[in-house]
């Protein structure tokens, strides 16, 4: 820089977007500048709208699951079942997941259901030995029940499902915004070159 220039003075960038609002007076601002500045300032607004819908999504589905939760807990009974081996560490296959957390231990049982004797492998938080009696959770059919997801549970996998969507949805709004943005610049270019063409072209001598 030499001596004398003026040094350029940094604007800060919120001045700038604020120089930049649809309703500015600046005469230098063309319409498409306006419009681009609405869309930006529409886009903002719509994500923010977006948090209420999200906590609405998330909301309904806690309480269809608390409800679906407690319909579970009305149809479970508890039984006792005979176990007809020693436990042993439940391996990791299809037949050994329904159990709740933490239970590791499992073994082939007896139990009687409304439609006659039932055997299968039940889960056991303790270690127990053939012939011991314990207490197995069963529906209104006698089969053997899963664990219950519980209030926590509930609440972490809504609020999971509810950042989720209002991601998605604004991750698509600001995408279309950008896209837009982009067509606005590139139109921009296209424009200021036209005009700097102009603006070299030399001017015509009069006939």
């Amino acid at each position: 820089m030499r001596r004398g220039e003026p040094v350029p003075v940094t604007v800060a960038r919120p001045v700038r977007w604020w120089r930049l609002r649809p309703w500015s007076r600046n005469h230098l601002m063309r319409r498409s500048d306006r419009v681009e500045a609405t869309l930006v300032i529409l886009t903002a607004v719509l994500v923010l709208l977006l948090i209420p819908v999200a906590a609405a999504f998330g909301t309904a589905a806690h309480t269809r699951l608390e409800q679906q939760a407690q319909a579970l807990r009305a149809a479970v009974h508890h039984v006792p079942a005979v176990l007809l081996q020693d436990t042993y560490l439940a391996p990791d296959t299809p037949e050994y997941s329904i159990r709740p957390t933490g239970s590791q231990n499992t073994a082939r049982a007896l139990w009687t259901t409304p439609h006659g004797e039932r055997t299968g492998a039940v889960p056991t938080n303790t270690p127990g030995k053939a012939g011991q009696t314990i207490t197995i959770s069963v529906d209104t059919d006698g089969n053997l029940t899963g664990p219950i997801p519980d209030s926590r549970e509930n609440t972490v996998l809504t609020v999971t499902a509810a950042c989720g969507l209002w991601a998605l949805a604004a991750g698509a709004v600001l995408l279309s915004t950008a896209l837009a943005r982009r067509l606005f610049t590139r139109n921009r270019l296209r424009r200021w070159e036209q005009e700097w063409t102009q603006f070299d072209r030399p001017p015509r001598e009069p006939r």
